[in-house]
């Protein structure tokens, strides 16, 4: 990856003149008690295996660019945790599971300490069964010993430290893809300039949200960066990070350093890069790609530039783990199938994949009717990250945060698991995200029940 040489070089300097007046502010021999360290791990795949996200296989022919995991370890007195962010469509719970026993092993992190989430990349590695693709184990075993790596690398990485947290705002890249249309149904992705259209069904969530970290000494370590949005934008049969990559490559180019860049994809399940009601050419490609995370990295910048440091950064985990029904099934599969199937856009055809699909969630239902939904919250000084394992609605994100005590949160999704789609109960009228198959199973009253939990968490913050 190469840097952007005008924006980044300005940037670099105002960085460094912040970093330089920041160690300035701090006498010498005054160690925190905070300690911070960051490290990565590489997960690119071999080529020729699959590439998950879609109805069909998709076979690798090649890598854009490397795939990899990205891990900060936070220590304060008895308190350690870590943050991985990881480049994959999702995260299994028994990847999770492993990874967090290993990383335990490892770094001496408490597993419940470990939160792992998923970029959504849809030009990640084989590690999850999802439609059209499947897993593969070997791969699997492969992520969760380097994201335990990782964490047990940045664990040894650790210095003393001080962290700061802001918010940016970015309204120009990310767009609701469901749409109510004159007919009074609700379509997902119904087609660019479709004059049916009546206006989006949910919106988008502009935040760009930033937890920074700089050495004792000033030096910018890393940070972690939360904004809502598919990466479904590069695709194609090589191996990529999609824009999240790309955001990360402009963030190390503007503080000309190879810095720490944990990214957490936001409430995205119904967010997308395409304007439908734009008539410019579709955005997808390396280069639109490359276009929306210069566009975010700018202005986690900008966030980077103006952040304020301080060593007095109390740490606290939150856990709670729900049982959320699996879904009413109905009558039979052809009738569930039928039921759901929009009249057009995103989800409209695939018929035989749907009924295979009903077939695998009736039989997991018949196992057992629900399924446990991790839920955690992490502060991190003024801070906090609340997590779910779902492809969660952007309006239950923006819920969470409209009643959350900490500035800014960071809402996680594709974290600690995977559950599916979760949308809004409303949103069951229908659209893609709501049809059937492993990637949408839980009930209704899943998000709900998740945005309860969550403001539970991040409430047990002060106290826990």
């Amino acid at each position: 990856m190469h840097g952007i040489p005008g924006l980044c070089g300005v940037l670099a300097v105002l960085l460094a003149g912040h970093v330089l007046n920041a160690g300035a502010q701090e006498a010498a021999g005054d160690a925190p008690p905070l300690q911070v360290g960051f490290a990565r791990a590489d997960i690119t795949p071999p080529v020729g295996s699959q590439i998950p996200g879609g109805f069909n296989k998709n076979i690798s022919t090649g890598v854009r660019d490397p795939l990899w995991v990205e891990a900060a370890v936070f220590v304060n007195g008895s308190t350690a945790l870590a943050v991985v962010g990881v480049d994959t469509l999702m995260v299994p719970d028994d990847v999770v599971a492993e990874a967090r026993r290993e990383a335990e092993r490892l770094s001496g992190i408490p597993a419940a300490h470990i939160l792992i989430a998923a970029s959504h990349t849809h030009s990640g590695g084989p590690a999850v069964d999802c439609l059209g693709s499947e897993r593969d184990p070997a791969y699997c075993r492969t992520l969760a010993q380097q994201v335990a790596r990782a964490v047990a690398e940045a664990r040894r990485n650790a210095v003393p430290a001080r962290v700061g947290a802001g918010l940016g705002h970015e309204d120009s890249v990310s767009f609701n893809r469901r749409f109510r249309m004159k007919d009074g149904s609700v379509r997902t992705h119904p087609g660019r300039m479709n004059p049916d259209i009546v206006e989006p069904e949910g919106p988008m969530d502009p935040d760009v949200a930033v937890i920074a970290v700089e050495s004792a000494q000033g030096e910018l370590l890393g940070c972690i960066v939360n904004h809502a949005l598919h990466a479904t934008v590069v695709g194609g049969t090589e191996f990529s990070p999609d824009w999240p990559g790309y955001m990360r490559q402009t963030i190390r180019g503007g503080v000309g350093r190879d810095i720490g860049v944990v990214f957490l994809n936001g409430a995205c399940g119904d967010v997308t890069q395409v304007d439908n009601r734009n008539p410019r050419a579709p955005e997808f490609g390396e280069a639109w790609g490359r276009r929306i995370g210069t566009i975010l990295g700018a202005e986690a910048l900008k966030v980077l530039a103006r952040m304020e440091y301080s060593a007095d950064a109390p740490l606290a985990v939150a856990v709670e783990t729900l049982r959320l029904p699996i879904r009413d099934l109905g009558g039979s599969d052809e009738e569930l199938v039928a039921r759901e199937t929009p009249a057009s856009g995103l989800g409209a055809s695939q018929h035989e994949t749907y009924l295979r699909e009903a077939a695998m969630v009736r039989a997991m239902k018949a196992v057992s009717t629900t399924v446990p939904v991790e839920v955690q919250a992490i502060r991190i000084g003024s801070a906090a990250i609340v997590t779910n394992p779902a492809e969660f609605f952007c309006a239950l994100g923006l819920a969470i945060k409209a009643e959350s005590p900490w500035q800014p949160t960071l809402v996680a999704e594709l974290a600690n698991g995977y559950v599916g789609y979760v949308p809004t109960a409303e949103a069951f009228a229908g659209g893609y995200e709501v049809r059937t198959a492993r990637s949408s199973f839980l009930d209704p009253v899943a998000g709900e029940e998740i945005v309860a939990a969550s403001h539970r968490v991040l409430r047990r913050l002060n106290t826990d």
